[in-house]
């Protein structure tokens, strides 16, 4: 990820975190992205990631971000940016997110049409070979995603839509806050078996 891709990405959500936010960055990857929250939203930035191919200022951590060593609601935000396409079980990795943190930034691709499915799949697959890490395994249109996102006790916000890679990939960033006051992630383990029938 470049400055310019980390920065476009940032704007696409930039407007909901206030400054000195307490930040999880999973699946940070090169640490562009974190990089550019800390400066331009002086947020206070963990990395967390599956391998390390840093290449920011910022520490980053190894880790499964199934199981987060993290107590609930240690963070204002979690940010998952490209992230959920890259595990066969989304689900998990958004269930950690919103135990340890408040509120989560979700940015994903909005893939529509087979081809295009096919193509993204194995393009967004090549840094598995080179850094070790997951390879793309759901390339789905953002109508798909939201209704993942439906199955969750929360509400999900479309922030943005936006292009990257000179508009070959569109994108789209959602925002999503527990429904209730009282929400606890682990009440979501009830519908975790319903999630199976999302088609993802």
């Amino acid at each position: 990820m470049s400055n310019h891709r980390a920065n476009s990405i940032l704007a696409s959500f930039a407007s909901e975190i206030a400054p000195h936010a307490r930040i999880l960055d999973i699946g940070a990857g090169k640490g562009w992205l974190a990089q550019a929250m800390a400066r331009q939203l002086v947020a206070r930035v963990t990395m967390v990631d599956v391998a390390s191919y840093n290449q920011s200022d910022l520490p980053l951590t190894i880790c499964d971000s199934r199981a987060l060593a993290f107590a609930d609601d240690s963070f204002d935000f979690a940010v998952l940016s490209f992230v959920l396409h890259h595990t066969p079980k989304p689900e998990t990795i958004l269930r950690e997110a919103l135990r340890v943190a408040r509120a989560a930034i979700v940015i994903e691709n909005d893939v529509r049409g087979v081809a295009r499915q096919w193509l993204t799949r194995a393009i967004d697959s090549y840094p598995a070979l080179r850094y070790g890490t997951p390879p793309c395994y759901i390339a789905q249109p953002r109508a798909k995603w939201m209704q993942f996102f439906a199955q969750f006790p929360v509400e999900a916000r479309v922030l943005s839509e936006f292009r990257l890679e000179r508009g070959f990939f569109r994108n789209f960033t959602v925002v999503l806050r527990p429904q209730t006051a009282d929400y606890r992630p682990q009440n979501i383990a009830a519908v975790s078996g319903q999630l199976s029938a999302v088609e993802i």
